[in-house]
């Protein structure tokens, strides 16, 4: 089969296409033809070689975390799926044996990995980690989904605990991340203020159905979003930004508010004011990708036609390092899709 893997870190033409065996599978495991995967960030990082401990990997690998396509074979053990079956699998995966794992608080768990390996056209996952997707949703919608939404929603949903009584403001409404935190709040009933960065980006996120579209480039952002919600703030601010927002999140988040965050695309550095974070009692949650129950609830209306992940860019594998350096520029709205079946 052709992979696309790392043999050493370094800039998007480290990225090579090797033609490596179909691996095979444990008792619990699937065999999955993949019919496409997504690019994200966590991609980028491990291939620059990020320092932390969470984006280490065993070198050659391929890179990848969102298994999307179709069962070729089950594992001796597996009775909840078959072969044919459309699926999509959830990155996380929690040890299932330490103190959080046996008390079912798996979102906790310290010794969890996250799936890599989607780049390739077979994957094995454990069959716990796949979720069945219906026929009708478009298998690239399916690709740009399970890192971007069941992330979004463990935040929105699950961290935060939205009602629709929310402000929520989502930075960088048309990334991958953000588009997600935007249909998840949309579909809450929340009021949603989401930014973009640039003429193009804003007007695609117009409409989107953001009640409020802000520049997040405007020296005047956070004034705008305080006119917006007649000086209150935003009750929920969802950060994936880190370095280039934190400060404005915290001037922007109401009192009693809560910022959620579960990424640093701009650099895991930040600094604040401290005494906006405790005179106005704000909350600060972080969070990391989503439990299989996160999963399950966000693919269910997924399948009922109520999330439209958005696409930007479709290429085949072959294009893979051309895919990466697309996403560092960040020029692309919507999600890369890696379309294995073009190859």
């Amino acid at each position: 089969m052709l992979a696309a893997r790392i043999h050493r870190h370094g800039a998007p033409d480290v990225l090579q296409i090797d033609d490596i065996p179909v691996p095979g599978i444990g008792s619990g495991d699937l065999l999955i033809r993949v019919l496409a995967t997504s690019v994200n960030h966590r991609d980028i990082w491990i291939r620059k070689g990020h320092p932390h401990p969470a984006y280490r990997v065993d070198l050659p690998t391929a890179l990848g975390v969102d298994v999307c396509g179709v069962v070729e074979k089950t594992g001796a053990a597996v009775t909840s799926f078959k072969p044919g079956d459309r699926i999509v699998a959830n990155p996380y995966m929690p040890c299932g044996k330490c103190d959080y794992c046996q008390e079912g608080s798996f979102q906790y768990c310290p010794c969890f990995s996250v799936y890599n390996g989607s780049y390739a056209q077979y994957s094995v996952i454990p069959s716990a980690i796949a979720v069945v997707i219906a026929p009708e949703v478009p298998i690239h919608a399916a690709a740009a989904f399970p890192n971007s939404y069941i992330t979004a929603w463990q935040m929105l949903v699950d961290k935060a605990q939205m009602t629709p009584a929310d402000t929520v403001f989502v930075w960088a409404g048309t990334s991958g991340l953000g588009s997600a935190a935007v249909d998840i709040a949309r579909l809450t009933g929340a009021r949603v203020i989401a930014s973009a960065g640039s003429a193009r980006k804003l007007d695609m996120l117009k409409t989107y159905g953001a009640d409020l579209v802000v520049d997040h480039h405007d020296s005047a952002m956070v004034s705008q979003v305080m006119a917006f919600t007649r000086g209150k703030g935003a009750t929920i601010v969802f950060e994936h930004v880190g370095k280039a927002t934190w400060g404005r999140s915290v001037e922007m988040c109401s009192s009693g508010g809560t910022i959620v965050t579960a990424g640093a695309t701009s650099g895991d550095e930040v600094s604040m004011d401290v005494t906006y974070a405790f005179v106005k009692q704000i909350r600060i949650l972080g969070s990391r990708l989503g439990t299989m129950k996160d999963a399950r609830q966000s693919v269910h209306h997924l399948n009922q036609g109520r999330f439209k992940p958005r696409i930007g860019e479709i290429l085949p594998l072959a294009e893979i390092a051309h895919a990466h350096a697309l996403m560092e520029k960040g020029e692309i709205v919507g999600k890369i899709i890696i379309d294995l079946q073009a190859n």
